[in-house]
């Protein structure tokens, strides 16, 4: 049996922050409902998508899960009758014991729609059915192109993308050479692209991703952008073997003593915090 779950991409962002799923069907709590709905494969699937998704417009996404995990977490998982006043309707696999444990999640998979709007999902599948690979692999192949691409212009080798909560997109290439700008590394790039599409200083419930590990100062950026989570593909041992310093940055800010490649020096100076005493001062200061 293979058991998956439809969620509101929204409600499995949460949960990956929290550490723990608590929706049943179409966003209900499994509170309330007594357990969380699923289907035993993808033809379940798509007829639920049909039954029951045919009218909704949000992002979706279907969690599978593992069974093993389930009842190491004390979840216990019982085939019934989709309409419980029906004995002769289609059984499927509901979980009872509480919410979902994040780890229990194998795979997830976003439900793509052709043509406009969600509409209901054809038998066979056609019009509505699951991409074949999880959404970060996918996110992650668009930096990965982005970089490629980049790399035969005359950028570096190295692309990103913000991706909102709600599904939207900011792309980011490395312009160092292009613009002479040293921080404008990929990540950085995309960081500002997102902020500026939206309007703020803050991507809470955004994730990153980049063809290859961030460097410290990108790393920062996203800190201080409040990103929620980084996804990487190539590491900084495969950009130290292109030519380029991200290994060395890294061992700069992990050794205690940091003389060698710059030294950083520490002088106590008249006045030094007069300017966090104006920040705090000033009553209309916008935190970040």
């Amino acid at each position: 049996m293979v058991i998956q779950h439809i969620a509101f991409r929204q409600d499995w962002r949460q949960a990956q922050r929290t550490g723990t799923y608590d929706r049943s069907t179409r966003g209900a709590s499994i509170e309330e409902v007594g357990f969380l709905h699923a289907s035993d494969g993808p033809e379940q699937v798509r007829a639920v998508l049909t039954r029951f998704y045919a009218d909704v417009g949000e992002p979706l996404v279907v969690l599978t899960l593992d069974e093993a995990a389930l009842a190491a977490a004390g979840l216990s998982v019982v085939r019934e009758p989709g309409d419980p006043a029906d004995p002769d309707s289609e059984r499927f696999p509901h979980v009872y014991g509480g919410p979902l444990p994040v780890a229990a999640v194998s795979r997830v998979d976003p439900v793509v729609r052709s043509g406009h709007g969600p509409g209901p999902a054809a038998a066979d599948g056609s019009d509505e059915a699951l991409a074949g690979a999880d959404e970060d692999a996918l996110h992650l192949s668009r930096a990965i192109s982005l970089a490629t691409a980049n790399a035969a212009t005359d950028g570096g080798p190295f692309g990103a993308l913000v991706v909102t909560a709600d599904g939207r997109a900011f792309e980011g290439a490395n312009r160092v050479t292009a613009t002479n700008d040293p921080t404008a590394h990929a990540e950085v790039t995309a960081i500002r692209a997102a902020c500026s599409g939206l309007d703020t200083f803050e991507l809470s419930g955004a994730v990153l991703y980049a063809s290859c590990e961030p460097c410290p100062m990108c790393l920062g950026a996203a800190l201080w952008a409040r990103v929620d989570r980084v996804v990487f593909a190539a590491d900084r041992h495969d950009a130290a073997a292109a030519g380029f310093d991200d290994a060395a940055f890294y061992d700069y800010f992990a050794s205690p003593e940091r003389g060698g490649l710059m030294p950083i020096v520490h002088r106590a100076a008249p006045g030094s915090t007069a300017p966090f005493e104006a920040w705090q001062e000033n009553a209309d200061r916008t935190a970040y």
